[in-house]
């Protein structure tokens, strides 16, 4: 089997005899997301990998996944607040919850200095849609065009926006200290914006020549400047759900297909992550849509696939992954011309 396999550890699946079986069922790297994990998980799950790779001739890969700079709504009532449609909301930067008839609080100081009047703000994975109307002094702004209820920490898009203070943040090289000396395959850095984020990286992974960086693409500010990143990266990770929200949904197929083909001229490989087999999360098997899907993209030359919360929190982890390297092996066998019809 050429495509390999990623697999997000979490509650599900990090007991010894779990992590295990996902890797006897076929997966070939285990990601430890740092939005959730701690150090102690980390170390846990390196251990049980260095100790299969001693006796085994399969050598599985961690994957150190940072959080990066991603920006959240503060504290709301317990129920959430209900946006609605054609009304005016503020935001501000704040660590106290949200009071009624008060702005509402975000966790970023610089949104204000970087959005701009008439740009996008999309709220709880793109259901909430704002346009921003003013930013004056601290506040933001914003009418509401799609609403709906917002609840505690949800995230913020701002695909139109360029977050000059994009990157790397202090908890993101904290971490990636700690895995530096824990020890790591692969680095995922999330909310790439530009080659120099890359860079920045590259130069604190310093003498750890054998660390490979693995680049996220969920910004649409990315794709500006998408074959300087690709170069400058090990790898390139297609993460769906952020870039589905920071791109048009209908586009989000032609840019899949547009970043695998451009990975491919500079020779990096490209992985397809985000909502693979979703449904498997609560069902014993994935639909027909995903699927084709998982075969599609590997028709379109991607390299890699990874299961997120089908494995770190689905209750059927183990059957994902093995309809996950069904999928794989009868596509393989099709493009090398062992077809039903061809």
């Amino acid at each position: 089997m050429i495509t390999k396999i990623i697999a997000t550890i979490g509650p599900k699946s990090e007991a010894p005899e779990k992590l295990l079986a996902l890797i006897e069922a076929g997966v070939d790297i285990i990601r430890v997301n740092f939005s959730h994990a701690s150090y102690e998980q980390y170390k846990r799950v390196k251990a049980l990998l260095d100790t299969f790779n001693k006796t085994s001739e399969r050598k599985i890969k961690i994957l150190l996944d940072l959080q990066g700079p991603r920006i959240r709504v503060g504290k709301m009532p317990g129920g959430g607040i209900i946006l609605k449609d054609g009304e005016t909301y503020n935001f501000t930067y704040s660590a106290l919850p949200y009071k009624k008839g008060g702005a509402i609080p975000i966790d970023n100081a610089d949104l204000r200095r970087d959005i701009k009047k008439n740009q996008p703000l999309y709220l709880c994975n793109g259901e909430i849609e704002l346009i921003v109307k003013e930013v004056k002094g601290k506040i933001i702004r914003a009418e509401v065009i799609y609403g709906g209820l917002l609840s505690s920490h949800k995230g913020i898009n701002v695909p139109h926006t360029n977050m000059k203070k994009g990157g790397l943040t202090p908890k993101d090289i904290k971490d990636l200290k700690f895995g530096l000396r824990a020890g790591v395959d692969y680095i995922g850095l999330s909310f790439v914006q530009t080659a120099s984020d890359v860079f920045r990286l590259r130069r604190l992974i310093g003498k750890h020549k054998n660390v490979k960086i693995i680049s996220k693409i969920e910004r649409a500010i990315a794709l500006k400047n998408i074959d300087r990143i690709i170069v400058a990266s090990d790898v390139i990770m297609i993460a769906r759900g952020d870039l589905g929200i920071e791109t048009p949904i209908e586009e989000l197929p032609i840019v899949q297909k547009n970043l695998i083909r451009h990975a491919h001229w500079h020779h990096t490989p490209a992985i397809i992550a985000t909502q693979v087999m979703t449904s498997m999360i609560q069902n014993q098997s994935p639909t027909r849509a995903e699927v084709s899907d998982i075969a599609n993209a590997i028709l379109d030359g991607g390299d890699m696939v990874m299961l997120s919360d089908e494995t770190a929190i689905g209750d059927h982890g183990l059957a994902a992954v093995k309809m996950l390297k069904k999928v794989i092996e009868r596509t393989e066998r099709y493009i090398n011309r062992d077809c039903l019809v061809c």
